[in-house]
């Protein structure tokens, strides 16, 4: 096994929220097995040295408790470690039953942790660098060691540890540092152990070991890593938006007393579900436009028109916003006003000769004209007018002037007016209009005129 391999199977392993060895746990022993492989260099086994000693570059390892270790944190991510492994190697010889050598070492490294920069949850990736002593076959070798490292931790106390480590050597140590570093000897080790971290580590007494506690001086629950959840509501006061009233997990602690996926403290409608585009507000009619800001919540309506619907009073199809007759019915081209206004009426008065009720046709065109402006203002209702000039007495007068008026009533239902629309009355000569002592004065007061009612 190669050591890129090694170390591409041990960073697959899974991430959780659990840290290793730190101030917290400071002490750390280590107890485990460990393999040896040997170099292979221009189709020539390892030797150690120049005594001719040849060992077979497959992986020696042993199948006993071969590796203990106990390591001392010291601070900023740095840890110092000493330990022992023993092990059997296989030699190159042409005595099959031979015995194999007897491989032991003792060494000291310090390890640099990834942990103090980057957040690796419980598995602690760390660098090591050291120097040791190691023994082949009785020959003995101080050691250059260099190598990568990698500790999961199961909980804040037990973990496992995995180790892949270069040994570069030589038996003279003046030499260790050389070329020899990268053109000698050398031996690669792999270490497998679990570990057990332990110290002092709880400041606030939760019950939570500092290394895993967020608020390392603020008692707090185990399940939020030490951290206090005064309102129990399962987020810890310092992620609660709402730390004094229980409340959801995903509203940031905060309550949504409606269910509407709104926080109360953002809603302004807390007690009735609502939409997050209205602040928590409902809109019934869906114009919206919030009920409680919506005149006509019930009905569809503009925004521009507080939620209601825009009116068309005189029911002539053109609304009253747009309408400058909004009571009187109209045409749109017209702006909602008829083409024919009913103040058109006072300025037409149909004439008659004296002592006849019998329509002169040089009004007929006043007539039309009248019918036009009472037809078009559907809504209203008109008076006709029957006047006389002050010939002959009441007697006489009243009865010519309804008859005058009867005349034209005639003629407004034959055109097709509602006679339910219409009515008449007779005034004799009492309101006369011109000067009943001239020819040109009676000719005025010989008349029918409208009002509207």
């Amino acid at each position: 096994m190669k050591i890129l391999t090694l170390l591409t199977a041990i960073i697959s392993c899974q991430i959780y929220s659990l840290q290793a060895q730190t101030s917290a746990n400071p002490w750390q022993i280590t107890l485990g097995a460990n393999a040896v492989e040997f170099y292979e260099r221009d189709g020539i086994q390892y030797q150690t040295g120049n005594d001719g000693l040849q060992f077979d570059d497959k992986i020696n390892y042993s199948k006993y408790l071969s590796y203990l270790e106990i390591s001392r944190y010291l601070s900023r991510g740095i840890t110092f470690h000493a330990g022992g492994t023993l092990n059997q190697v296989g030699r190159i010889t042409s005595n099959p039953s031979e015995n194999p050598d007897l491989y032991y070492s003792i060494d000291g490294s310090f390890t640099f942790s990834s942990t103090t920069f980057l957040d690796t949850g419980n598995l602690n990736p760390t660098l090591i660098l050291g120097a040791g002593y190691t023994n082949i076959n009785n020959l003995n070798h101080m050691t250059a060691n260099m190598g990568v490292g990698l500790t999961y931790m199961f909980d804040q106390s037990f973990g496992l540890t995995l180790k892949a480590k270069r040994k570069v050597f030589s038996p003279d140590v003046t030499k260790l540092f050389d070329k020899s570093v990268t053109t000698g000897d050398y031996v690669n080790q792999f270490l497998f152990g679990f570990s057990y971290a332990f110290g002092n580590g709880d400041t606030d007494g939760d019950g939570v070991k500092d290394n895993i506690d967020a608020c390392v001086n603020t008692p707090g629950l185990a399940e939020l890593n030490g951290c206090p959840d005064d309102d129990g509501d399962g987020v810890r006061n310092s992620d609660d938006a709402c730390p004094d009233v229980a409340g959801l997990v995903a509203l940031a602690g905060c309550p949504d007393t409606d269910e509407d996926g709104i926080a109360d403290k953002d809603d302004s409608c807390p007690d009735i579900a609502g939409l997050p585009a209205l602040d928590g507000c409902p809109d019934a009619d869906a114009d919206g436009l919030a009920d409680k800001d919506d005149n006509c919540p019930e009905e569809f309506g503009p925004i521009e028109n507080n939620g209601c619907p825009w009116t068309d009073r005189d029911g002539d199809g053109v609304l009253d916003k747009d309408d400058n007759c909004p009571d009187v019915a109209g045409t749109a081209t017209n702006a909602g006003c008829p083409e024919y206004p009913i103040e058109g009426l006072k300025d037409i008065s149909i004439k008659f000769g004296s002592d006849s009720f019998e329509i002169d046709a040089a009004f007929e065109e006043q007539l039309a004209e009248a019918f036009l402006i009472i037809d078009a203002n559907s809504d209203a209702k008109i008076i006709i007018e029957g006047h006389a000039d002050s010939t002959g007495n009441d007697q006489i007068n009243i009865p010519l002037s309804e008859l005058r008026a009867s005349q034209v009533l005639d003629y407004l239902i034959k055109a097709g007016i509602s006679p339910e629309r219409l009515s008449i009355v007779g005034y004799g000569s009492s309101q006369p209009l011109g000067d009943n002592d001239t020819d040109d004065g009676r000719s005025q007061n010989r008349r029918v005129d409208f009002t509207v009612e």
